[in-house]
């Protein structure tokens, strides 16, 4: 007896917890498919009970964005080694606890929404009300989080690159809606052990969701072909800067650099320049006149304070005529509450910055409107779809991703690709280390540079005015759903919901 005690008392902390490392392996991975399947099974089978649904969200983040380690060593900021060590590993772990709180809060719910008996007796129509309530409230609680800096990656864009035809349903529904989906069927998982652990029949039940599985897919494989106008050729100059080093960068250094991407972007018959985000110092101006139109990475001072911008010149500028501001910040990175501005100018060389306007709207002239994403804006799809609505034709994305390891780097594409799929735009992406390329209208990576190494080549983006179902209407048929589910919920709750079985 003792033992089986020991035993259940393991199982209540063992399996969140591998459920939250299994979702976390599974972000951005080829893995995706076996691994998330298995993660919202146990997310589900223990939704009822609270400290499992704190453990998986935490180790969900945990492993997720455990990138967030490389932080350290601080040491070429002045922050002593044992201290960089400390700030790394809490932002980690406060991040996970958040995640953790989150996933809490959202179990707490499903307690309310789905009173859990025996849900292998509850009538079919109230139980999906129930299922699509309760998953419908993750996905919008996404979206909600990512209009904040406390978001980068959801279970919704996750999916990329582990399961290309399902991440095809956000040209209809977007990530947060595909979020939604992929809680569905974990529970259609969750509800097949349970009819098979009571002993009930689940033919029907295994039959239906594989059919509904085989649907999504089929639809999300559904995409019409559109002309690719490739006569705009654009360089991508990918420097490998290391940002522990770029103080030692003096402005000769780069501008010599500068010449010579110019010049290979020149001879190649480039239309446009484009440099990652940071690449040049603040106050910078070329020590020579601009060969080639150019959008690169930089800062710029506005009403004294700092801004980390996409910088516009045209053939013959010395000094930027045009830009384009942040908007979105990383928080203590670049955005520093302030309360700390008197003890420290936060995780960057280059201390506080300001944000800019919201809109991601680009228009330049010689150039298509244009969708700018730069770094932490490629996990907020709103603004995106928003720039794409006032008329933008392509998506570029500049980044610096440096010095983050591979996961980082993986995650910033599965982001990039979801927010071509779901607008079906090309998006041009360069980074400081990489990684940069082209993705084209319906996910797929056309071009990628090897990284940590400098690069300096042509991609061929297509523009388009055509608009998914998705751009046009957003998040609003979900919102409008969830309500709907929200009213069909109470009413089918003042009635039973078991069958008399």
């Amino acid at each position: 007896m003792l033992i089986n005690t020991q035993n259940k008392k393991f199982n209540k902390f063992f399996y969140p917890c591998l459920g939250g490392v299994l979702g976390g392996i599974a972000t951005s991975t080829h893995l995706w498919l076996f691994f998330m399947p298995i993660s919202l099974f146990i997310l589900w089978s223990r939704s009822d009970m609270r400290i499992s649904n704190f453990l998986w969200g935490f180790f969900f983040i945990l492993v997720s964005h455990s990138w967030l380690y490389e932080l350290h060593p601080l040491t070429w900021l002045g922050i002593s080694w044992i201290s960089s060590l400390i700030i790394s590993i809490s932002i980690l772990l406060g991040c996970s606890f958040i995640g953790g709180v989150l996933v809490y809060l959202w179990g707490l719910l499903g307690r309310r929404i789905l009173i859990k008996k025996d849900i292998s007796k509850m009538k079919f129509l109230p139980l999906t009300i129930k299922v699509l309530l309760l998953s419908l409230a993750w996905g919008i609680g996404e979206f909600i989080l990512s209009q904040t800096p406390l978001f980068w990656i959801g279970l919704g864009e996750g999916v990329v690159p582990g399961d290309m035809y399902l991440a095809g349903l956000t040209r209809w529904i977007g990530s947060t809606g595909l979020s939604a989906v992929l809680l569905v069927i974990g529970f259609w998982i969750y509800l097949i052990y349970t009819k098979w652990e009571g002993k009930y029949h689940l033919k029907k039940t295994f039959l239906f969701g594989v059919l509904m599985i085989f649907t999504l897919h089929f639809l999300g494989s559904l995409t019409s072909p559109i002309n690719r106008n490739k006569d705009y050729p654009v360089a991508l100059w990918q420097p490998n800067m290391p940002t522990r080093e770029k103080m030692n960068f003096n402005s000769q250094f780069i501008n010599d650099k500068l010449i010579n991407a110019q010049n290979i972007a020149v001879s190649k018959k480039a239309k446009l320049l484009i440099t990652p985000e940071g690449t040049l110092n603040n106050n910078f101006n070329l020590a020579f006149k601009s060969k080639i139109r150019m959008l690169a990475g930089g800062f710029r001072n506005h009403k004294n304070g700092l801004r980390s911008s996409l910088l516009g010149y045209q053939i013959g500028d010395k000094t930027y005529s045009t830009f384009i501001d942040k908007s979105r910040l990383v928080p203590l990175g670049e955005e520093i509450p302030g309360f700390l501005n008197f003890f420290s100018k936060g995780l960057s060389s280059v201390g506080g910055i300001q944000p800019g306007l919201n809109s991601r709207f680009f228009e330049w002239k010689g150039t298509p409107p244009i969708a700018i994403a730069i770094c932490y804006e490629i996990s907020d799809g709103f603004k995106i779809r928003k720039a794409i609505n006032s008329g933008a034709e392509l998506i570029i994305s500049a980044a610096n991703l440096d010095p983050y390891p591979p996961k980082l780097h993986n995650q910033f594409l599965s982001l990039a690709r979801i927010r071509s799929i779901e607008n079906k735009k090309d998006n041009v992406f360069v980074s400081n280390t990489g990684p940069s390329g082209l993705i084209s209208d319906d996910g797929k990576v056309i071009k990628l540079f090897e990284t940590n190494t400098e690069q300096n080549d042509i991609v061929k983006p297509n523009f388009s005015t055509e608009k998914t179902f998705y751009t046009k209407y957003g998040e609003r048929p979900l919102v409008f759903l969830f309500i709907s589910l929200g009213a069909l919920n109470l009413f089918f709750g003042k009635f039973t919901n078991y069958s008399a079985s």
